[in-house]
């Protein structure tokens, strides 16, 4: 028999952590980065001060990390804030250098509120996080206030530096990864609509589209509108193909097509889209005039949905159009003009926010606080009982490899291990064979440098690879047993990684809560957005005023799905005995995507519409459609089964409301949301149908039993239809 060779299976957080993205190479960016730790190092040996050349490089290579966070260059108040936390927590730890208890105080400090700043997003925990780094790297040189402030201003110049040239250098971007990422989105829709190709190759493109411009471009909006009209147009699709009967779908959907393929080709070449052509307009008027509102209900819902493809499509046509147009051009921003440090609302309401964190012991950002507030004295407090040198390095990783959530945890940890394991092997060839010093030192960094952030959007594993090396060669500048200093690296980022990891085993972070508050918020995004758009109806209104209001709850709801679809896979990444029934959850995602077509497709038919006489006969199944979406949520937060509305009732009013009124503009709209309200009717049942069995699943088993028994019973006895039904339900 023939041996069959064993195969070797890696951890999902293993998989994840050696996962690469070339989407996420920036060579260019990385290049402007990386001469920004160069200059210092050109500087120090120009004047013969290089160990000062390397504090200032120092300085700048956390900043040129918060530079590759955005797409041109990262807001101009995160990069100075990260520069001036180094700044001050150099000068502290410098200064707490030589006094372990003032040391063990300020790392507890430090580690607290950094862990804080998770509720403030991604630019407030890099700062957090690099300012630490800083208390924790420069805080090994002791001196007194003039020395500490010395230390402060070499760190504090190298970040400014980099800030220089991140202002004056900005660099134009022609986003070709995320423009071709978008193009096959929209070929695959082609495919869909030419009747080629079923909804999950589209959705699975729209999963890899999303996850490339949070990570790439998270602040063009023109990106991640084009995507977001994809997703609207795939559901759209998907539900014209449930209704292929009827007369002028394929027409409708061939002519979609063709204007589809030509929005794929116009962004993948980076240009504006043609004139849009008649043939998916005369489609859709050809298939209302065969439609009329007493038609079946499958012809007034596909006439719905044609109109609000059309809309769709235009919408997409104009975001092509504009995306074309975009020129970022290398200017200097003015003087004195920084946006992101606005000391009115916005500072108050963070300040708010961390507050509201601080005081909250069930919140992750609460819990993660706490575990760095205790795990950076422990950490440092082992490495100084340590037999080998250099022990900064273990609570230097453990706040590096330490996030709120167990999956970024374990994959953080998994590639910080990796890549410095391989790291001091390349860092030890350097500096055994090479020992670069002057330009060749000044060369080595650059090229390292220019790797690092090169890479930092691609594989973390690979960018803490790189920066390893880089960091050991700098270290040997003033060090005269570099050598040792690639052992020590090593040792205590295996320590740090087992320490971070241990924390949060320790103490975890339950998602169950987060999954459940954030399915909640979910669904009081989607109610605040219904209420609106059925208020249009029944006012017969779509101002200016009206418009924005629309525009900011359509964000707010694509926000907060965002936040329960991020919850859910974290819940999905949790250990067994740690993980949460994800029944609900993944109903109400699933569910809130139809809420949120059929919100958008209303709203675009408000927006589009000639006529907005008012609709009064919209409004108490608008209501009640309100109403239920609060109930939802209240019960998704308290895990409780919902009392919901009769909407299915309300919705079959409409309909027979729009059949008897006159003929006319007014009646199609009422047909059109009646038509509407069905897919939006079966999406909010369907997630009390899941409340209600979640809720049954945790009884007691004797009390299960016992209801089952007595419920027959009462329908019989009453002998109504509705009671009968209710009691032979299981």
């Amino acid at each position: 028999m023939t041996a069959v060779p064993a195969r070797i299976t890696l951890s999902p957080a293993v998989m994840r952590a050696l996962s690469f993205d070339r989407a996420g190479l920036a060579p260019l960016p990385a290049l402007r980065s990386a001469l920004g730790v160069a200059t210092p190092l050109v500087l120090g040996a120009a004047t013969g001060h290089p160990a000062d050349g390397a504090m200032a490089a120092a300085g700048a290579l956390p900043v040129g990390v918060a530079a590759m966070t955005g797409t041109v260059t990262a807001p101009t108040g995160l990069l100075l804030a990260t520069s001036l936390g180094m700044a001050a927590s150099t000068f502290v730890g410098s200064l707490c250098a030589g006094h372990p208890a003032a040391v063990l105080a300020s790392l507890a400090v430090w580690g607290y509120v950094a862990g804080l700043f998770v509720v403030l997003g991604r630019a407030a925990t890099i700062t957090g996080v690099q300012a630490v780094v800083a208390l924790i790297v420069f805080g090994r040189y002791p001196g007194g206030v003039a020395t500490s402030a010395v230390h402060a201003a070499a760190v504090l110049a190298g970040g400014l530096l980099q800030i220089g040239y991140a202002v004056l250098l900005r660099l134009p971007r022609s986003y070709g990864p995320e423009r071709t990422a978008l193009s096959d989105l929209y070929q695959r829709l082609t495919a869909l609509a030419a009747g080629r190709s079923y909804g999950g190759p589209s959705g699975e493109a729209i999963a890899t589209t999303s996850d490339l411009l949070t990570r790439r471009a998270p602040d063009v909006t023109t990106l991640r509108d084009l995507l977001d009209e994809a997703s609207r147009i795939r559901l759209e699709l998907q539900a014209l193909a449930a209704v292929p009967d009827v007369p002028g779908v394929d027409d409708v959907t061939g002519a979609a097509a063709g204007r589809l393929r030509r929005i794929a080709r116009a962004v993948a070449r980076g240009e504006s889209p043609p004139e849009e052509p008649p043939d998916l307009t005369d489609a859709v008027d050809a298939t209302r005039a065969r439609v009329s509102t007493a038609a079946a209900p499958q012809a007034v819902f596909a006439l719905a949905r044609a109109a609000a493809l059309t809309g769709q499509l235009r919408a997409a046509d104009r975001l092509t159009a504009a995306l074309a147009g975009e020129r970022r051009l290398p200017l200097p921003r003015i003087a004195g003009v920084v946006t992101a440090l606005q000391l009115g609302g916005t500072l108050r309401g963070q300040l708010g926010r961390l507050r509201a964190a601080a005081v909250d012991r069930s919140s992750p950002a609460f819990r993660h606080a706490v575990r760095l507030a205790v795990l950076l004295p422990l950490a440092d407090v082992l490495a100084r009982h340590l037999p080998w040198q250099r022990g900064y390095w273990v609570p230097l990783t453990a706040v590096v490899v330490l996030k709120p959530d167990y999956a970024t945890t374990v994959q953080r940890g998994a590639a910080r291990v990796i890549g410095t394991g391989l790291g001091v092997v390349l860092a030890g060839l350097l500096v055994a064979y090479a020992r670069p010093t002057g330009a060749a030192l000044v060369l080595a960094a650059g090229v390292l440098a220019w790797a690092s952030y090169t890479l930092f959007a691609a594989s973390y594993a690979m960018f803490t690879f790189v920066l390893t090396a880089l960091v050991v060669l700098l270290i040997s500048t003033g060090d005269p047993k570099p050598l040792s200093a690639v052992a020590d690296r090593g040792l205590d980022t295996l320590l740090g990684g087992a320490l971070a990891l241990s924390a949060y085993i320790a103490w975890p972070t339950r998602e169950a809560p987060t999954l459940r508050t954030t399915a909640a918020r979910l669904l009081v995004a989607l109610a605040d957005y219904a209420e609106t758009v059925f208020g249009g109806y029944v006012a017969g209104r779509h101002d200016r005023s009206l418009r924005e209001v629309l525009a900011g709850q359509a964000r707010a709801a694509r926000r907060a799905r965002a936040d329960a679809q991020a919850s859910f896979d974290r819940a999905l990444a949790e250990p067994a005995r740690l993980r949460p029934r994800t029944d609900v959850a993944t109903s109400v995602l699933a569910a809130s995507r139809r809420t949120v077509v059929v919100l958008h497709a209303l709203r675009t038919t408000l927006q589009d519409a000639k006529d907005l006489s008012p609709l009064p006969e919209v409004a108490p199944v608008g209501a009640d459609v309100v109403t239920a979406l609060r109930e939802l949520a209240d019960a998704v937060r308290e895990s409780r089964a919902a009392q919901l509305p009769a909407l299915r009732e309300g919705q079959q009013e409409l309909v027979e409301i729009a059949a008897t009124s006159q003929a006319g503009v007014r009646q199609r709209r009422l047909g059109i949301v009646a038509a509407h309200l069905d897919a939006l009717v079966d999406a909010i049942d369907t997630i009390g149908h899941v409340l209600a069995d979640d809720d049954r699943s945790q009884e007691p088993a004797t009390d299960r039993l016992v209801r089952l028994w007595q419920r027959p019973l009462l329908g019989r006895r009453h002998g109504t239809a509705d009671e009968v039904d209710e009691g032979t339900t299981p």
